[in-house]
């Protein structure tokens, strides 16, 4: 008897109600999907990286700079600029303009890998420094805070100017990379 009730629930429903049913299902389950794919997302920490607002304390600064890079420090006054910040000198500050100062940069090199002449063929190299907002007077309201960037070099067995112009236009990427790094960070400066 409850074989046949079972054989009997398909002649009750029309094949389009089955369609629909079936059909009502995927949508629901992708639904489904979608959120727990949002939800993920957002529970390991993911955010897009996109222009951030600086906030308004910030928008005319004096800027010292002891990166030892004039790479970084021009990428840095362009990402500056382009946020609308602007730039002045020290004699024209006042007791009110904070400035943004820039530690010495510093980078290291990791071997990652070797050709069959046991020559170093590729290396990580990081690139890091710090930087701080300060008052007029020297006291910090921001920082210091750490920023960094790797980025893998390879062709490091090439001929050796090969390899120099290759890891210049890698550094000037890399120099790039930190400027905005430090403007996004600028971005969540509780100021």
């Amino acid at each position: 008897m409850q074989l046949g009730w079972l054989i009997a629930i398909p002649i009750f429903l029309t094949r389009t109600e089955i369609m629909d049913m079936t059909v009502a299902f995927k949508h629901t389950t992708r639904l489904f999907l979608l959120a727990f794919f949002a939800m993920s997302l957002v529970a390991c920490g993911f955010h897009l990286v996109g222009s951030v607002q600086l906030p308004d304390r910030l928008k005319v600064l004096t800027l010292s700079s002891q990166s030892g890079s004039e790479d970084f420090d021009r990428a840095l006054r362009l990402a500056l600029s382009q946020q609308g910040v602007i730039i002045l000198e020290a004699s024209q500050a006042d007791a009110d303009t904070l400035e943004l100062k820039v530690n010495k940069l510093s980078t290291s090199d990791t071997e990652l890998a070797r050709n069959s002449s046991n020559d170093v063929s590729q290396v990580q190299r990081r690139l890091a420094g710090a930087y701080f907002i300060r008052q007029a007077d020297g006291k910090s309201l921001y920082g210091p805070r750490n920023i960094s960037t790797d980025k893998t070099l390879v062709n490091q067995d090439a001929e050796e100017s090969a390899k120099l112009s290759y890891n210049q236009a890698q550094m000037k990427d890399m120099y790039a990379d930190l400027a905005k790094q430090l403007m996004y960070d600028l971005g969540y400066a509780p100021l």
